[in-house]
This record gives C-alpha cells, sequence and structure tokens, in this order.
C-alpha cells in the first residue's frame, strides 16, 4: 500500500511553491507532506539526487516515518531541523540543508513573520494598532523587524529584552525600554523569545481587552491554559510565512539557496 505523510497540521504551503520552482529548474523535488512512500523513494538505477522538502516546523513523528526512506540519494531542505535528525544524516551521509540558519533567508523570512504577526493582531482586537501600546518582547531578527512595522503603523512601541546590546539598539531607535514593564498598559503583547516569558503573574496584571501573539516555536513563551482561564485572548502563530505569505517566501528560499543546491547536485 502506498501511504502518505501528510499530517493533521496546518500545511506549509511553502514547501508546494518551492517544488513548483525547482521542478521548473529542472531539479527533482517532492514536497514530504503529501509524497507517498513510491514518491519518497529513490530508484537506485537514477543517477539524479532527489531534493525531499520537509515541513517547517517537522515534527519528530513525520521525521520517524520517513527517516526509512532516505539514502545517499537525497538532499534535505528544511528549516529550524531537529539536531538528532542532522546528526543522523551527517552519520549516513545523506545531504541535508537547514536553509533557516542562513542568514540572509532568516532576516527576509522574519520581514513575512512580523506582517503575519500584525495581520493576526488586527483580526483579533477590538483596537487599532494606531496609538496603542505594544509591547514587544524579544528583539533578535523577528523582534526588530516587527517593532519596526509597529512603529511605522503609527504604534506606541516598548520594547522588553535582556540582551544589553539589544537594549541600546532599540533605545536607538526611540523605543521605550523600561526596567520595570507597566503591563497593565499594553492593548497588544507580542512575544519572540523561546521562553515562558508570559507567566500567571504577568497575565494576572494585564488589561482584559488586551491580545497576546506568540510567535515563538512550540510550545510557545504563553502560559495557555491560565489564558483561558483568565479570559484572555492569546494566540500561538509559528510558522506564519509558510502559511500567508507561501510564495514570497519560497522565492527567498530557493533565491539564497540555488548556489547550495548546484554544488549538492552534482
Amino acid at each position: 500500500m502506498n501511504h502518505s505523510f501528510s499530517c493533521h497540521c496546518a500545511q506549509d504551503e511553502r514547501q508546494r511553491f518551492l517544488q513548483d520552482i525547482l521542478l521548473q529548474k529542472g531539479y527533482h523535488a517532492v514536497a514530504a507532506e503529501l509524497a507517498s512512500e513510491q514518491e519518497l523513494a529513490c530508484n537506485e538505477v537514477s543517477s539524479c539526487k532527489k531534493i525531499i522538502l520537509l515541513p517547517v516546523p517537522v515534527s519528530e513523528v513525520m521525521l520517524k516515518k520517513m527517516i526509512p526512506f532516505f539514502s545517499k540519494k537525497h538532499i534535505i531542505l528544511g528549516g529550524n531541523l531537529p539536531k538528532n535528525f542532522v546528526t543522523y544524516c551527517n552519520e549516513h551521509e545523506i545531504a541535508c540543508l537547514d536553509y533557516m540558519k542562513i542568514p540572509e533567508i532568516a532576516i527576509e523570512n522574519a520581514v513575512a513573520t512580523a506582517e503575519g504577526a500584525i495581520f493576526h493582531a488586527i483580526q483579533i482586537s477590538k483596537y487599532t494598532l494606531h496609538h496603542s501600546n505594544c509591547l514587544v518582547i524579544g528583539f533578535g531578527k523577528c523582534g526588530e523587524i516587527l517593532a519596526d512595522r509597529l512603529y511605522g503603523l503609527k504604534a506606541d512601541v516598548t520594547v522588553s529584552t535582556r540582551d544589553g546590546r539589544h537594549k541600546a539598539k532599540a533605545r536607538s531607535y526611540g523605543y521605550d525600554v523600561p526596567e520595570v514593564i507597566p503591563y497593565e498598559t499594553f492593548a497588544f503583547l507580542f512575544n519572540t523569545a523561546p521562553a515562558k516569558v508570559i507567566t500567571p503573574s504577568v497575565i494576572d496584571r494585564l488589561s482584559p481587552d488586551t491580545v497576546i501573539i506568540d510567535i515563538a516555536s512550540h510550545p510557545g513563551g504563553v502560559d495557555y491554559n491560565y489564558c483561558i482561564k483568565k479570559d484572555i485572548e492569546a494566540r500561538h502563530c509559528p510558522g506564519l510565512p509558510g502559511k500567508l505569505s507561501p510564495k514570497t517566501s519560497a522565492e527567498i528560499i530557493y533565491k539564497n539557496i540555488c548556489d547550495l543546491l548546484q554544488n549538492m547536485t552534482r
């Protein structure tokens, strides 16, 4: 029987568009989410390498199902790949590329992530972002670009970060960076930090109308059970580029990996 490896979660559309681009460029590419066992397997007679496109993020369950089909004739492409999977590929001489480790992709990906976070905030809230107090937690790539986009919408932006350099940079852009965060004053909280930072003690101080948008990777940085208990609107939004701007995201990935792919497929 030919099984599919699809899962019951939101599909990462960028992989489908990336597959289309690669096929147009003459590569043998398969999006793993909808691939059958036969499509994943490599024909031993064939001299060309097959590119497998993993969803972002890819689950451990999905990887365990697919690993038996991977060989030296595959090139695995994905983002934020688990360390144990990368180690497995290296040990078995399977070429794999984590494109989220490429700085150019990470930066452009952050732009799409910021747009998606703002989309969800507008969709949920009863207020405009214009002149609303917005807190951005974390000031890495995503936090910096998100703060910039909010500032462009004339939101009043406050940044919370523990990193001294990031504090200085945020202040240089004109954002408020207080030592003590007045959580009760914010209409919007945007979390980019990959740690449980929005805890019950923080949630207790929020206004009932506050909206929390969490773009940190799984499991996120918010105590969602406590938000439900307190009737605070909170949404976990990982993988936004693949869901809201998949075609642009696919083009960004291809643009930045095409030279690497040429070397890997030789």
